[in-house]
């Protein structure tokens, strides 16, 4: 019997039905200028470890983060001493237009999530979120404690996922903005002007289960992002 599909990090925070897809193997479509972005997005991430390397003291790059009863597979970025302290680093680059986005209201939230996982699942003291410019060079940064409320929100969603997964069954669509930017959107709605009207009449993301009150005061305006394909 084939063993089941591990769960990447970085879908932590993409809604549940884009979850549970991945996990069984549902394609993308994605855009030549997405692959190019995810092309120049790789150059990028090695340009940044090696720099990492020569600025901080790193404990390791590219370093495994599994966790068997979630089913949880991947590898973050890189981990550095800090003070004393164990930071996981998350490295994302974006387009000029994303930057100023994220300028004006804070992480994305697919990103804040996938940090999020790292530091509560892999038992660090903070993690740090890191995210370039292609376009201009800019970089913006914020650091990430650990948070049970985080931990007990990530959990949920990922035992959730696990188990349409292996009922090989579909969650309920959770509709909002970010269907618009979804690679996987057509699996949800039958045209586009049925994506649209339905996007028109419920854009706010909706969780289930809920985000913690703060999370979602902090991460109101960006809940267009969480289906959004993001290059590292």
């Amino acid at each position: 019997m084939k063993k089941p599909k591990t769960f990447a990090p970085s879908l932590a925070g993409r809604c549940l039905r884009y979850m549970v897809m991945d996990l069984l193997g549902f394609g993308r479509m994605l855009s030549q200028d997405t692959l190019s972005a995810m092309r120049t997005g790789s150059s990028w991430h090695k340009t940044f470890q090696s720099r990492l390397v020569h600025e901080t003291e790193v404990v390791g790059l590219e370093l495994p983060i599994k966790n068997g009863e979630l089913g949880i597979s991947g590898r973050i970025d890189a981990v550095i001493q800090e003070k004393g302290q164990m930071v996981a680093v998350e490295y994302k680059t974006v387009n000029g237009d994303k930057f100023r986005q994220i300028e004006e209201y804070g992480p994305l939230f697919d990103h804040w999530a996938q940090l999020a996982l790292y530091v509560n699942l892999g038992d660090y003291d903070r993690g740090r979120l890191i995210v370039d410019n292609r376009d201009s060079e800019e970089r913006l940064s914020w650091d990430l404690l650990p948070d049970p409320k985080w931990s007990t929100w990530v959990i949920t969603r990922i035992q959730l996922a696990r188990k349409h997964q292996l009922q090989r069954t579909l969650p309920s669509r959770e509709i909002s903005l970010g269907c618009l930017h979804c690679d996987r959107w057509q699996r949800c709605f039958k045209t586009a002007e049925e994506r649209a009207q339905m996007v028109q009449s419920h854009p706010q993301w909706e969780p289930n289960p809920s985000l913690p009150e703060r999370f979602v005061t902090a991460h109101a305006k960006d809940s267009d992002s969480h289906c959004a394909e993001h290059s590292n």
